[in-house]
């Protein structure tokens, strides 16, 4: 039945009358092209929680150089730290918005993880979304269902790690939605866990969609495009990518913005540095890091995507110190740009 919302919504527009009976012609929406970046910066993992190994200088330098033209940026395993040194870093980006950052905590200042390490070195753990855009009051939703990955926090007390999506509109175009995503990494058919919490994420993009806004999502999904559980975010027209295992068929109406790239098209470039057999198209690693928009709001077919080469920083060792003159790869995740022309209503 959701396929046919959009269309039945456009011909209800067009037939809505005024109070005489005239013909009421709603307003074109305006199209606006957008740059979407984002990043999994495996920020306690990999970083320790640091912010003096090169990561910030490489992600800051990435999101304002000028022919990647970002207008808005996702990071997902970010240290609150981190996000604190990036913001300082951006706050000249848009010298005329004073609102462009936004932080979600997963996991509160002074927890552990399962290996007794302080998260983060004591702080708190998340994602955050900046815009050189100013904006509106975020929205800060937490998935019903939990990850099945777990800390410890302060008290002690063995708590479940809660994904969720944070997301916030413009100012100046207050049905435009940005949003930064992290699914869970554990959905198996005994713990589907990534597979319920896209179903919630998929009925809160519906929502947005019914009450007429423009979205533009994106971060770690934790699945595959040709997985089928992600058959409820994709489109029908995007193909099956080459050498995929028969997945059940897309029945939804998003795009996610590499779907088209004419090495594995239907599938993307790859994202994550961790190898992986059977992969389509000959892939040896994997694509878990996205950017979806809404079909119906695009107002051009020629939208893409490009995923970058993961930078190297300075070297930190397991207790979390720097190793100079020693470097290693930033994280884990390449940095994914992506830009569509969207439909945004007045």
């Amino acid at each position: 039945m959701r396929k046919g919302r959009a269309a039945g919504a456009l011909v209800l527009a067009a037939l809505l009358t005024n109070a005489t009976g005239a013909s009421v012609v709603p307003p074109e929406a305006p199209a606006v092209t957008y740059t979407a970046w984002t990043w999994n910066i495996s920020g306690h993992k990999m970083n320790h929680g640091r912010t003096d190994s090169g990561l910030i200088e490489e992600a800051v330098g990435s999101i304002r150089r000028a022919e990647n033209a970002v207008d808005f940026v996702s990071f997902n395993e970010i240290c609150h730290s981190q996000y604190r040194a990036v913001r300082a870093r951006l706050a000249s980006w848009n010298p005329d918005n004073p609102s462009f950052a936004r932080f979600q905590e997963a996991i509160p200042a002074g927890s552990k993880g399962a290996d007794g390490r302080r998260i983060c070195g004591g702080e708190s753990f998340g994602k955050a979304l900046f815009s050189r855009h100013r904006l509106g009051d975020a929205e800060y939703r937490t998935f019903a269902q939990e990850s099945g990955l777990y800390y410890r926090s302060d008290d002690g007390v063995r708590r479940p790690l809660m994904n969720g999506l944070l997301c916030a509109p413009l100012v100046d175009r207050p049905t435009m939605r940005f949003c930064s995503v992290h699914i869970g990494p554990i959905s198996t058919r005994k713990k589907p866990y990534g597979h319920h919490q896209l179903v919630e994420l998929d009925g809160i993009l519906d929502g947005f969609a019914d009450a007429g806004l423009t979205y533009m999502i994106a971060g770690d999904f934790n699945a595959n495009p040709d997985y089928d559980r992600l058959n409820r975010l994709y489109a029908p027209e995007v193909p099956e990518p080459s050498g995929s295992r028969g997945r059940a068929p897309n029945y939804d109406e998003d795009r996610e913005l590499d779907d088209t790239d004419s090495s594995c098209p239907g599938y993307g470039e790859e994202t994550s540095a961790e190898p992986q057999a059977g992969l389509p198209c000959g892939l040896s690693r994997p694509k878990i890091d996205m950017i979806f928009v809404r079909g119906d709001r695009l107002a051009s077919p020629d939208y893409s995507a490009d995923a970058k080469a993961i930078p190297s920083c300075t070297e930190i060792d397991e207790a979390g110190a720097l190793k100079p003159g020693n470097s290693e790869p930033c994280s884990d995740h390449r940095v994914l740009i992506g830009r569509a022309t969207l439909l945004v209503d007045p």
